[in-house]
């Protein structure tokens, strides 16, 4: 299916459309309530919130977008999504070691709590996956896929951790491979900051040099707003591009929000790092989240981070490097499979999670089981170069 919707993202429906044909099944997946919070901040970037109180996971999802509807659309699948790894996923086909079973992956190549003591001999429940590169079945750990804690009458050792990176919604099953496997590449950049031997140095970007219409309409908007932000181009090793935005207030002193995207059109990346920063900041001022850290709302004794002695590179140069283009998602999806398989030898795996009874016709959401990518489970942005700054907020935030 050609994609129909550009506006800072890629979609095979306009988010009117999308929104029309959500708003009847919000019940089912007991969501009660999908809020337009933008109205707390002065930013004007549309956010949302979903509430769901009988959650496994976290009861208030959030959502953003160039519109309200798309913002809409955002919070309502992102609490859907997190529903359907709760309770959607697949019954296990085999309980085995992964010894016992063919893998074209190491078991611990997956995701993992930190100190994990997972083997080849751990014994695991094991459902069915499907390559995204030639659509093969590949067993993956159910642990890998299922959200949420609930009281249950047999003990489970959880050495593979589930996480939501790369779980992931889309008007189709493609464009939801597609936010998912862009989603793991984003996270997987996002980590290597943080890591001994990053892939190439982060490049900041002068704000004042956007000049897509979308995305410096985004910028005007914070800097009317009296905001400090920084733009980055991140390195990643699958040659995607992956942008990061800091956003900081004196109205939240102790806070230094962050959002990062990735796409193939780094306007797109860009777009999705700088509502997701706004997105994170809301998320502090609603103070619905459960995971908000306490030393958000801290009063006093903090100041801004310090400007850069310089502008900051040409955006049009860095976003004359890529070259984006495809027509769909499926092309888009293989293009993606393929880059990941390249670089770690194993191909993407994904789990639908729309199947069977929770097909709807309306949505698909798909979790993507990624191995070799690595994943910081804190979800922290940490500011490049952070040494030059002479002062700043003690907390960063990305939701």
């Amino acid at each position: 299916m050609r994609k129909a919707f550009f506006d800072g993202t890629h979609r095979t429906r306009r988010p009117g459309e999308t929104w029309a044909a959500l708003r009847p099944l919000l019940a089912v997946y007991g969501i009660t309530r999908v809020a337009d919070v933008t109205g707390l901040d002065d930013l004007g970037i549309p956010v949302t919130m979903a509430v769901r109180p009988l959650a496994r996971t976290l009861s208030v999802a959030q959502g953003k977008g160039a519109t309200l509807d798309a913002a809409r659309v955002s919070g309502a699948l992102e609490a859907i999504e997190a529903w359907h790894g709760e309770r959607a996923v697949p019954a296990a086909v085999e309980r085995a070691p992964a010894a016992a079973l063919r893998l074209p992956y190491p078991v611990a190549a997956l995701e993992t709590h930190p100190g994990s003591l997972l083997t080849p001999r751990t014994v695991l429940d094991w459902i069915t996956a499907r390559s995204a590169l030639d659509g093969t079945t590949v067993p993956v750990p159910a642990a890998c896929v299922r959200l949420g804690r609930q009281t249950h009458d047999r003990w489970r050792l959880h050495l593979p951790s589930a996480s939501t990176n790369g779980l992931a919604s889309g008007n189709t099953t493609a464009e939801a491979v597609v936010h998912a496997l862009y989603e793991v590449i984003e996270r997987d950049a996002v980590s290597d900051l943080t890591g001994p031997a990053p892939e190439g140095r982060p490049q900041r970007i002068d704000p004042g040099s956007v000049s897509d219409p979308h995305c410096a309409s985004l910028i005007e908007r914070v800097r009317q707003a009296g905001a400090w932000l920084e733009l980055w181009h991140l390195p990643s090793r699958f040659g995607v591009p992956v942008m990061a935005a800091y956003l900081w207030r004196e109205d939240q002193a102790a806070l230094l929000v962050s959002g990062s995207g990735a796409h193939l059109d780094p306007h797109i990346a860009l777009s999705r790092a700088v509502t997701e920063a706004a997105q994170s900041r809301l998320t502090a001022i609603t103070g619905s989240r459960e995971d908000v850290h306490p030393a958000t709302y801290r009063d006093g004794g903090h100041q801004g981070p310090a400007d850069a002695a310089d502008p900051g590179a040409d955006w049009g140069q860095i976003a004359a490097r890529y070259a984006a283009g495809f027509d769909t998602h499926e092309r888009e999806a293989g293009h993606l499979a393929a880059r990941i398989a390249s670089v770690t030898g194993a191909a993407p795996l994904v789990v639908d999670l729309t199947h069977g009874p929770y097909e709807t016709g309306v949505f698909s959401v798909v979790k993507v089981v990624a191995p070799h990518l690595r994943y910081d489970s804190r979800h922290v942005i940490p500011r490049p170069r952070q040494e030059r700054t002479s002062a700043r907020p003690s907390q960063e935030t990305a939701t």
